[in-house]
């Protein structure tokens, strides 16, 4: 029976371990968001300012 404990201690470990894991990945999902954000915003703002000369280039 001194193995119940055993097998209790290597399920918390196992269950805290997923956890963290867990919670690292969520931490690391939302970075990566924030920098897929930030990338967009500024592609968004080069094509805004590289439309702009041409529009401008052709009317001349």
């Amino acid at each position: 029976m001194d193995y119940l404990g055993y097998l209790f201690a290597g399920f918390a470990v196992f269950w805290a371990g997923l956890f963290a894991y867990l919670l690292w990945l969520q931490a690391r999902l939302r970075q990566v968001k924030r920098q897929v954000e930030l990338l967009e915003e500024r592609l968004a703002a080069s094509e805004d300012n590289t439309a702009a000369p041409r529009a401008t280039a052709g009317r001349s």
